[in-house]
Formats: C-alpha cells, sequence, structure tokens
C-alpha cells in the first residue's frame, strides 16, 4: 500500500482547517456519528457539516475541523470546503478504496503511486491518461497537482517531517485534508472512515447504507465462532533484510485474525505498530503454527523456500496451509487487499473463517486470498 505523506494530525493546516479546542477533536453538539472509528466524528446540520479528526498520536492533544458547506450556501469563511467536492487527488490507494465503493470514481483526477490502483474502471481511466500521476515523495509534482485544479487533496500523515509537502500544498492555495484511517485498530473503524468520504463527497446515506451492510456482515461473521473448537496459531509474512516484522496485538490485521477464530503467533507484541523479529525467533515460532498468512508478494511454496529452504519445515507449509492476499491483482499490479479491503473487511474475514474453519463455509470461495501450491 503506498503512502507519501506522514504527517501528524497534530499539524496546523489552516487553509482546510483549524484546531478544536476538545481534546478529542470533538464537540459537545456532536451527533456520535462514528460508532467504531476513534479518529474522527461528523456533526451534520442542515446549512452545514462539521468533521472533527482527532491526533491519533497524542489522544489528549487539540485535533482539526473541517467546516464544509453545500453548493447551496455560499460562505463567506476562506477556510471552509465547498461541498460535493467534484475533483480531488489521493495520495493512498485506501482512498481510492473508500471514493470507488461511493461510486465517485470519476471525481479523482491524480493519484499518487498509479500502478497501485486495483479498480478495473480506475484503470481504464489511467491508461486513457484521464487520471495523473502526481508523484510521491521529493518528487511529487506540485505543478502538475495544481494544474489538475483539486477541490481537495486528501493526505495521510504519520511523521513531521512530512509537514514541508504540506506548507508547499498550502502555499499553492490547495485545500488539503488528513485521513488517519490507517490508526484505527479495529477492521470496522477502519471501514467506517467510509461515512468521512461520504461527507465530502454528498454521499452521506450511501456512505451509512454500505458501512451498515458490512457492520452487520461482519458481526455476523464473528458470532459464527464464538463457539467453535480449537484456535489454529497463525504465523505471518516473510522476513525483510534478515529481520522479521510483525503487528502487535491491536493491530488490525491480528484483530482480524483472533475475530476469525485464530490464534496470534506473538501475542505478547504490544500496540499496533510493527515489531521487528530477528529470523531465528521468527523460525523457531514458525515451526509450530498451523496456518502462514501473506508472506510477501510470493504466488507459490516453491518462491519460499528458494527464499530460504529453511522455511520448508514449517508446519503450515507442510501441511499445505499457507495462503496470500494477493489473489486479486490488477492490470497494473496493484492489489484489492489494500484498496476494497479497506471497504470490505467481512470479506477478509470471511476468508480467515474459511482458513481457519474451512467446514462452517464449506460452500465459500476465497475473495482476497488464494491457497499456495
Amino acid at each position: 500500500m503506498h503512502k507519501l505523506f506522514y504527517v501528524l494530525l497534530l499539524a496546523i493546516i489552516p487553509i482546510s482547517c483549524s484546531k478544536t479546542d476538545k481534546p478529542s477533536g470533538k464537540s459537545s453538539q456532536n451527533n456520535g456519528y462514528a460508532r467504531h472509528a476513534k479518529g474522527f466524528d461528523i456533526d451534520l446540520t442542515d446549512s452545514l457539516t462539521k468533521i472533527w479528526v482527532n491526533n491519533p498520536f497524542e489522544p489528549t492533544a487539540k485535533g482539526l475541523v473541517y467546516t464544509l458547506y453545500p453548493d447551496s450556501i455560499r460562505s463567506i469563511d476562506p477556510n471552509s470546503i465547498q461541498i460535493p467536492v467534484k475533483r480531488v487527488v489521493c495520495m493512498s490507494s485506501t482512498h481510492v478504496g473508500f471514493i470507488g465503493a461511493l461510486g465517485a470514481d470519476s471525481a479523482i483526477v491524480g493519484i499518487s503511486g498509479i500502478n497501485y490502483v486495483n479498480n478495473p474502471r480506475l484503470w481504464e481511466r489511467v491508461v486513457n491518461g484521464q487520471i495523473a500521476e502526481v508523484g510521491y515523495d521529493q518528487s511529487l509534482n506540485y505543478e502538475l497537482i495544481t494544474s489538475l485544479k483539486p477541490d481537495v487533496v486528501f493526505v495521510y500523515g504519520v511523521s513531521a517531517e512530512s509537514l514541508l509537502f504540506i506548507d508547499k500544498l498550502k502555499e499553492l492555495g490547495l485545500k488539503v485534508v488528513m485521513v488517519s484511517d490507517y490508526m484505527e485498530t479495529s477492521p470496522l473503524g477502519r471501514t467506517e472512515w467510509i461515512k468521512f468520504f461520504g461527507a465530502f463527497l454528498g454521499k452521506n446515506e450511501l456512505a451509512d447504507s454500505i458501512f451498515s451492510t458490512v457492520e452487520a456482515n461482519y458481526t455476523k461473521l464473528t458470532q459464527s465462532v464464538e463457539q467453535v473448537d480449537g484456535k489454529p496459531k497463525v504465523f505471518l509474512n516473510l522476513p525483510f533484510r534478515d529481520i522479521w516484522y510483525f503487528p502487535g496485538v491491536d493491530n488490525y490485521l491480528v484483530k482480524l485474525i483472533s475475530d476469525a477464530g485464530g490464534s496470534y503467533v506473538f501475542p505478547e507484541l504490544a500496540g499496533s505498530r510493527s515489531h521487528p523479529v530477528s529470523t531465528e525467533v521468527a523460525y523457531k515460532a514458525g515451526l509450530s503454527c498451523d496456518v502462514w498468512l501473506n508472506p510477501g508478494t510470493v504466488n507459490t511454496l516453491s518462491d519460499i523456500a528458494n527464499s530460504d529452504n529453511r522455511f520448508s519445515k514449517f508446519k503450515a507449509f507442510k501441511n499445505a496451509r499457507v495462503y496470500n492476499n494477493n489473489k486479486r491483482m490488477g492490470q497494473g499490479g496493484g492489489n484489492d487487499f489494500w484498496e476494497s479491503g479497506v471497504v470490505h473487511p467481512d470479506f477478509i474475514l470471511r476468508d480467515l473463517i474459511k482458513i481457519f474453519h474451512p467446514t462452517l463455509l464449506p460452500n465459500d470461495s476465497l475473495y482476497f486470498y488464494k491457497l499456495l501450491e
């Protein structure tokens, strides 16, 4: 998943938002619109919409508030955003996933990391030159972004270093909107950010409907494994430069594993971020794991064995229970797991239940995952 802007939500972005005095970034008038997401909330009125975005790194710090006005109302606030937005630039494939799910693909005029696009409709527009590659990091093409005349640039941030990019975008008069869906530890919390995008695109009702359907499906699936006997031990990933990275127990993927009736191999790893684990420690753990998920970009068991023959001794490898999440690859190489997967954790959960407890879903086929042979 390609991310280009890493900016603390603590940052002040006066061109498109302002600071709110509420510690959580929410207002006392807030309707509790977000039920699972911790990073944002929305207050809807007849004349305007206010969106509060929390600082995910310091929950007690001041957050950001965006004020959205419909086209029918002329706002005198230069920092407000007119909705629905009709031209947007996306700095992450997850943004593309949310916007695509809302049927607003035509609003996207620029993408960072265009080869990561999976959506067939968007890819056709990419091929036809209707969507521009805006660059990334040091090679961000500011002149091109400005020429696209976006109503909003959706960005993604995790470090103060990227404030340089944000400052430059502000200097150019662009309205920047911070999106921190990746900070959510709950799969449904991440999905609920579709309401965030729905507010900007004028598709609140559709966003609510999509989320409610996903929420109901997800809840029903979790209930189906509550009384299951036995939880397979689940191993993850492949090493990078002799270091294996495993997510903490608060990570959304670990939550999915748990909700699907699996047992995570490293329950002692705290938080949601990835932890470096030596190959020796990971190798020892892998020997006894029942299922192995997400082994990099490989497509066959031979690919794994060729990278390090020791991995062929893993229990999951020997029992042919290695699955990768790259079943749905786009023409340009984009993986749909990172695009529409954020909108449909219920599809991911169904896959994992099928993998962990195949007798519960005997007639279902895998959607995002595939068995490596």
